[in-house]
């Protein structure tokens, strides 16, 4: 019943090399930073996850499987960076970008991450 129940969108995955996963409204801010980034040709995409229980493990592992990095990104903890680990391939390649200062998280600090997991430095 996952797949009858889980409700998600999808942004830019069919090539993309990154992709970001969110929900609620850090998904915003991961829209924002992959339009921009796409337009400065980086392959990322968005996994817009809108129900998260149950968890959707398949699909998770299926959009992620040709992803160089999956970067979660959450206002709090981390509260499915652990769902994402397991459900991929590769759990090394799975970061977390997340605020628990009660601030929105914003493409800038997204971009911070994506830069050091390319390697390029903040």
């Amino acid at each position: 019943n996952v797949n009858e129940i889980n409700m998600y969108k999808e942004y830019w995955l069919d090539d993309a090399d990154f992709i970001l996963i969110s929900y609620g409204s850090s998904a915003r801010s991961a829209i924002h930073l992959a339009k921009n980034r796409r337009a400065r040709g980086i392959k990322i995409g968005v996994l817009e996850l809108q129900t998260l229980w149950p968890f959707p493990t398949d699909m998770v592992k299926e959009k992620c499987a040709n992803a160089k990095a999956v970067i979660v990104v959450e206002m709090n903890m981390g509260q499915i960076v652990t769902q994402v680990k397991n459900a991929v391939d590769n759990p090394n390649k799975v970061f977390l970008a997340n605020r628990i200062d009660g601030e929105l998280i914003s493409p800038t600090d997204i971009k911070t991450l994506l830069r050091m997991i390319q390697g390029r430095g903040v």
